[in-house]
């Protein structure tokens, strides 16, 4: 896998170990991933130990997951008992779960949480109820992902756009085919159609002034060209013009929607056919009938 599928951070400093080796990818292409057994968590190497900090009373593990991938569940073995869970980037509190113990050393407990998620989410935030004053130590986390169908909507619906600019420097270079040229001006329009109707569906009363002035930007803009399909769309914080990410996620959205006007044009062609062999039919059905009535009459 190229780049990394998540970003992570915690509110509290680490003291032993690296977060960066701390969470093992699982990517699957099921909703309820089966969680993997006790032994497969727990890994020395993996072992991250975090310091109390004064910012933050309890300390909180952020997840922010790639476009590509949607997070389906998360397994991590603890010295907590007690994790709140928040979604998405207002964070957003889901549920508060209790861990089962399965070790205790001295006077040390420890605790597994099997966590699953049902949104499709790509910002996940987990609270550790703990006491403040211990260090906490994560033995082992196991993130499920699965594959997402459609990441641009994953973007836009995260209210985040694409820059026109980066998208031009992408694709002014590009060698498209007549076909490519073709769908990216469907897709791209088939993406303004839809925040328009967006816009639309919650649009405030205005004065009729105001009104008017809508009305003049809309006719002053390009009729229906590039720039104006492009100037709709913005890019992920932090996302430059050569970012992997950006280019797959592109290039999986085209895949798929080619791929929808395959199977488009081949129902059509289904239709049409079917209309055509029945149209036939009826013709030879008409021509035998009219040649037995004229048998039966000579």
């Amino acid at each position: 896998m190229g780049a990394e599928p998540y970003r992570c951070s915690f509110s509290w400093p680490v003291v032993e170990g690296s977060h960066e080796k701390q969470i093992t990818i699982q990517v699957g292409e099921s909703s309820a991933p089966d969680f993997v057994p006790l032994d497969d968590l727990l890994d020395l190497d993996m072992c991250l130990v975090l310091g109390a900090s004064s910012e933050t009373e309890a300390c909180e593990m952020r997840l922010s997951i790639a476009p590509l991938y949607l997070p389906r569940a998360i397994s991590l073995v603890v010295e907590c008992p007690v994790i709140e869970c928040y979604y998405g980037r207002l964070n957003e509190y889901h549920n508060t779960y209790h861990g089962e113990l399965v070790y205790t050393l001295e006077d040390v407990k420890v605790f597994r949480f099997d966590i699953r998620i049902s949104s499709d989410i790509d910002e996940l935030q987990l609270k550790f109820i703990s006491h403040k004053d211990d260090p906490l130590c994560l033995y082992g986390t196991r993130l499920y992902l699965a594959r997402n169908p459609d990441p641009l909507r994953t973007m836009m619906m995260g209210g985040k756009r694409i820059n026109p600019t980066v998208v031009q420097q992408r694709l002014q270079d590009a060698d498209l085919s007549e076909k490519a040229e073709k769908c990216k001006r469907i897709i791209l329009g088939s993406m303004q159609s839809s925040r328009q109707n967006v816009v639309n569906n919650n649009a405030q009363p205005e004065s009729p002034a105001g009104t008017t002035a809508v009305a003049g930007n809309v006719k002053t803009a390009p009729d229906g060209g590039l720039s104006s399909l492009l100037s709709k769309m913005e890019i992920l914080p932090g996302q430059t013009a050569g970012s992997p990410l950006a280019d797959f996620a592109i290039k999986q959205y085209i895949d798929t929607k080619f791929l929808e006007l395959g199977r488009m044009l081949e129902n059509k062609l289904t239709s049409i056919e079917a209309q055509q062999t029945a149209k036939l039919d009826r013709i030879l059905a008409l021509l035998q009938k009219n040649n037995e009535e004229s048998g039966s009459v000579e």
